[in-house]
């Protein structure tokens, strides 16, 4: 694009052509990670902002190199100590079915149950509990009682919010808690998600009390999750995460 720019020289006029600068937003390294920090400090909602593919993907790759820092230099030493003091060892098994599950269906599943709702009231309060308890108990009958309980509070909540009038500032008065209390929110399902992987591993010598210590890469990868949902959707956690697993399987396999 181009501007004119008109100049009076010797009583004619000559036209400049000088360059307009692109409005087209840039990615800036320092400034990713200073804003993922204040994320990390106070996480809100915020807005999806639409971005160019290439700084979609410079964001995922960058968030995708702050976990391979965050593995190599704290998850990893975490887990050398663990295998001493516990005797951590992990429960996993790298054929090729399970290596095709975690890298490619594991991330879409536990994107939808931890970070899906991040975004909605109603997916975080009912939504969201439900696939929880499906996807990490090991009872039916408990599993049964939470879906009954909380699928009675949604009933319940459906029917209050058709009984009261439109204008009525009590419709907006859940929406605007959820923003308020939105960190809670935020870390609730991230620990979920790191707590939920403590099935991986097991204790050789029964000091089962400090594995909870082995899931710091979850919990890690959990809050670039997070984040990365929050800024540019769904589709980019699930490609962020599917990277993460092919990340961790190929550690796995290279350090075992």
């Amino acid at each position: 694009m181009v501007q004119q720019c008109s100049e009076e020289i010797s009583g004619d006029s000559v036209v400049k052509e000088l360059p307009v600068r692109s409005t087209k937003p840039s990615f800036v390294w320092r400034q990713e990670w200073h804003e993922l920090l204040a994320f990390l400090r106070k996480p809100q909602r915020g807005r999806g902002v639409s971005v160019p593919l290439s700084h979609g993907w410079r964001r995922i790759l960058f968030l995708l190199g702050v976990d391979l820092c965050f593995v190599l230099l704290v998850a990893t030493p975490i887990n050398a100590i663990l295998e001493h003091w516990a005797g951590l060892e992990d429960k996993l098994d790298f054929n090729v079915r399970n290596m095709f599950l975690a890298v490619l269906v594991a991330p879409i599943i536990e994107e939808l149950i931890f970070r899906a709702g991040l975004r909605r009231v109603g997916y975080s309060l009912f939504v969201g509990p439900v696939l929880l308890s499906l996807y990490c108990a090991q009872s039916f009958t408990l599993i049964a009682i939470v879906a009954g309980v909380i699928l009675l509070a949604a009933v319940v909540d459906k029917i209050l919010m058709r009984r009261t009038p439109v204008g009525n500032g009590r419709r907006f008065a859940r929406g605007r808690a959820f923003i308020r209390h939105y960190p809670y929110v935020f870390w609730f399902y991230t620990v979920c998600f790191g707590l939920a992987h403590l099935a991986n591993f097991y204790s050789t010598n029964d000091r089962d009390y400090l594995l909870v210590f082995a899931i710091s890469a979850q919990l890690g990868v959990g809050c670039l999750l997070g984040y990365l949902r929050l800024r540019q959707g769904l589709a980019s956690s699930v490609i962020l995460h599917c990277l993460h697993n092919s990340l961790f399987v190929t550690l796995l396999i290279m350090f075992n």
